[in-house]
């Protein structure tokens, strides 16, 4: 529990120095029921006058491709459609950052890691950006390897999606998911191999009835051009999957029934796992990894990559309740705070309902109150911080009488305090 530890202090010391809740303070409710006009200077903003909406915080809906290339000459005239299937192309996985040399040890300083995660649209910590950079330009036999741990939210997957695209290396990603099969890491029996060899009476290569599992592509293709092999929240499978990586990280080499062992070019291929808070993962896997914790970002920087792509008074002050719901602790404990695209997400919602002429506090705080607390659990620490809150109680007003409605209304006045 140290990590969070630390976080909260990171937090009292942001909002010491003037972060985002400390700017709202103790918020002047009111006992109007509807925004004044003023906030109209809301729907003036225009996200599409500042660029793009940023891909890395889930905005984009389509479905992301398994594995992308993305070295400089595969990916900058990367087409907008599918032309044979008409789909549209995830930009999570493409990009025309121009890589001089291909490859991890090209990467750089921390210095000149930080400027290039930068240039893709990644703002990364400075004590981040040395645990990576040391990584990557030590020398070793093994495969290199992070496990980054950290809540949901706060970057994981798009620091490795953004570190294949600044070291044009090929992303690959492994979701695992409760009850995984793991033994399907390595290699599997191919179904369409099989009932074509039944067919045919036999097949005599044992090759051409196993289909290689994602962790020997990536051990494959490693000899070849920079491999980032994302295995994404490792700690929802039982602990039983961290052993089937312990031989292969260890001896950049795969053993397999069905052909030759694959080995891995050390210096070609990165494995990042990420994981929140689920399970401990098991000590021998421990030991051959760098681990790395990862916490929200600062208030402040967190503001500064928001406000472009939205008003920043109201990201100032989204930002300032979800402080308060990452940080609060005590009787204000939140499973799941919300993550910088949810902020954008609630935020775009709230420009979008000024536009159509909607000001009604009670509808505003509704329409986005399910976006910063989505279990049940959440919803109801949310809305027990709006009603004793001392920033956001009433002494005039006794907590216990307020309905669900007037707290809704209570959290549209706190989002858009001080607009208009």
């Amino acid at each position: 529990m140290l990590p969070k530890r630390r976080m909260k202090r990171r937090a009292e010391a942001a909002l010491a120095a003037g972060g985002g809740a400390a700017a709202l303070g103790a918020v002047a409710l009111g006992h109007g029921t509807t925004a004044p006009e003023s906030v109209a200077s809301l729907a003036a903003f225009s996200p599409a006058a500042s660029g793009p909406h940023p891909t890395h915080l889930g905005l984009v809906s389509a479905p992301p491709e398994a594995s992308t290339t993305t070295s400089p000459s595969s990916t900058a005239q990367a087409p907008k459609t599918n032309t044979r299937y008409g789909q549209y192309i995830n930009t999570q996985f493409v990009s025309d950052y121009p890589v001089e040399k291909p490859g991890f040890a090209h990467v750089g300083s921390p210095q000149d890691l930080t400027r290039k995660f930068s240039e893709v649209g990644y703002q990364c910590l400075p004590y981040l950006a040395i645990q990576i950079a040391l990584c990557l330009n030590s020398e070793r036999t093994s495969i290199r390897s992070l496990l980054l741990e950290g809540p949901s939210g706060c970057g994981k997957s798009f620091l490795a999606k953004s570190l294949s695209k600044i070291a044009g290396a090929e992303l690959m990603c492994l979701s695992c998911y409760r009850g995984m099969p793991s033994q399907n890491l390595i290699e599997s029996p191919s179904t369409l191999a099989l009932a074509n060899a039944m067919a045919r009476g036999g097949s005599e290569n044992p090759e051409d009835l196993m289909n290689l599992g994602i962790l020997s592509r990536a051990f494959l293709r490693s000899n070849d051009h920079p491999v980032i092999l994302l295995v994404d929240e490792l700690d929802k499978p039982d602990s039983s999957i961290d052993t089937f990586f312990l031989g292969p990280i260890q001896d950049a080499r795969i053993w397999l029934e069905s052909r030759p062992p694959i080995d891995a070019n050390p210096n070609n291929l990165l494995i990042i796992f990420t994981k929140n808070f689920n399970r401990v993962v098991d000590e021998a896997l421990l030991r051959r990894c760098q681990p790395v914790v990862m916490t929200y970002l600062d208030s402040t920087l967190e503001r500064e990559i928001l406000s472009p792509f939205c008003d920043p008074r109201l990201i100032a002050n989204l930002v300032g309740i979800a402080d308060r719901m990452r940080f609060g602790g005590g009787s204000y404990s939140f499973d799941r705070p919300p993550a910088p695209e949810e902020l954008l997400q609630a935020a775009t919602y709230i420009i979008q309902l000024v536009q159509w002429g909607i000001y009604d506090y009670q509808i505003i705080g509704q329409s986005v109150f399910n976006i910063l607390a989505k279990s049940e659990h959440d919803r109801a620490v949310l809305e027990h911080m709006l009603r004793y809150h001392p920033d956001f109680s009433d002494s005039s007003i006794d907590p216990k009488s307020l309905s669900a409605e007037d707290v809704q209304r209570k959290f549209g006045q706190v989002i858009l305090a001080s607009i208009g």
